[in-house]
């Protein structure tokens, strides 16, 4: 996956004559773009590697700390005794909220001066002195507060969440974790803490899903010029305006595989044709013929791979059609310029019992029980072939309330 720009802007690039190579911030023509979730956003890369060096940093503040003890300076030296009779455990959590610290800086220099600024200088100030107090085990209390406070502004701060972002505060529920752990005699609120902790590691995964999700596109980044949702990526796209001669492409395709595949409304000619349908729930019921991966036809409207069925009061209802290309990394044609846009899923699980895409990969980089991460799949087209539905919706992502309403009418219709 290459770095992801983090914009508020279509990603998108006109084409213009006087620009040799029309391209936008690293992105080229075809390249893939994915969600900020699985990867590292530009304004954040300088803080990424300066967090890789961040123990050679830590290392050598220890040095000078030593240096400055040795020529008595207070503060250093009562900062040196500190540290020598320190717990392990406080240790470790006092250079995890260091770290923390050092990413919140590098983020100050990192990102163009906005109002984030302040705050991720003012986040790093705080952490910094929680740091200290960890170590020195004063204002215990304090420093968890911060530390606390830190995570509870990502949850509300924090869009995009990238994998820099979902670090730092992994980092910093890692320290919270080892300054809560309960010891004998600490009472009531102190073996209460460890919940806490679970509580603050839900709502950070929550609230990195649902910075994820506000990142994405409003038709979910299907159609490209925008983030995709995230485990899909799509190509980054040229332009956003087809020409008459890619409309009329697209749409000749499409009516011909409208055409093609009508008699699949009937399940059993379906099943006869090598597309096992089973049994249909939900509005994604995607039922792929086994014959037709790898053999050599592309967007043939004739043969789709798969074919896609909603779940009806009176059996399934035939919605779509998905084309998949033959090998992963094979990129799909784009005779259509920016109607027809492939897209691809990125670490997404597959269940073994049963076979399937079970989930997405958490923020955390988890899968279910019983399932296994698959970095990349193949490329893949939906085309939704219902009547009536809209123009803009024939290719890529379907208007789910257009889908639910079309749905409802149907069931109406045959009762």
């Amino acid at each position: 996956m290459p770095v992801l720009l983090h914009t508020d802007t279509p990603i998108v690039v006109t084409r213009d004559p006087a620009v040799p190579d029309p391209v936008l911030e690293g992105f080229s023509i075809g390249e893939g773009v994915g969600n900020p979730l699985y990867s590292v956003i530009d304004e954040h890369v300088l803080a990424a590697l300066i967090l890789i060096a961040a123990p050679l940093l830590i290392w050598l503040m220890g040095r000078v700390l030593r240096s400055l003890a040795d020529r008595d300076r207070g503060w250093a030296v009562a900062l040196a005794d500190a540290y020598d009779s320190a717990s392990l455990t406080r240790r470790i959590a006092g250079w995890s909220i260091g770290f923390s610290a050092i990413i919140h800086g590098a983020l100050v220099f990192g990102h163009d001066l906005s109002w984030y600024t302040p705050l991720y200088a003012m986040g790093a100030g705080v952490l910094a002195v929680a740091a200290v107090w960890t170590i020195r085990d004063e204002h215990g209390r304090l420093a968890a507060a911060a530390v606390v406070g830190s995570i509870v502004t990502f949850w509300f701060l924090g869009i995009p969440a990238d994998q820099l972002g979902i670090a730092t505060k992994l980092l910093e529920l890692f320290a919270l974790a080892l300054l809560a752990v309960p010891r004998f005699g600490d009472g009531r609120l102190r073996r209460l803490r460890p919940a806490g902790l679970v509580v603050l590691v839900v709502f950070t995964g929550i609230a990195s899903w649902i910075g994820a999700f506000a990142t994405a596109g409003a038709d979910g980044g299907h159609h490209g010029g925008e983030y995709p949702e995230p485990g899909t990526v799509v190509p980054y796209i040229e332009r956003l305006e087809a020409t008459e001669e890619e409309l009329r492409y697209s749409e000749d395709i499409y009516w011909e595989a409208v055409t093609a595949v009508d008699k699949y409304s009937d399940i059993s000619v379906a099943e006869a044709a090598g597309y096992p349908v089973g049994v249909v729930r939900g509005n994604d019921h995607h039922v792929q013929n086994p014959d037709l991966i790898g053999d050599g036809r592309i967007l043939d409207p004739e043969y789709p791979e798969s074919l896609i069925y909603a779940e009806g009061m009176h059996g399934p209802v035939l919605i779509g059609v998905m084309f998949e290309m033959d090998g992963i990394g094979d990129a799909g044609p784009m005779n259509a310029g920016p109607i027809i846009v492939w897209h691809s899923h990125d670490n997404v699980c597959f269940g073994l019992l049963p076979l399937g895409i079970a989930a997405l990969e958490s923020p955390f980089g988890g899968c279910p029980v019983g399932s296994v991460n698959i970095p990349m799949t193949g490329e893949m087209l939906h085309m939704w072939t219902l009547p009536g539905v809209p123009l803009e919706d024939h290719w890529g992502h379907i208007d789910e309330e257009w889908l639910d309403d079309y749905l409802a009418d149907h069931t109406r219709h045959h009762q």
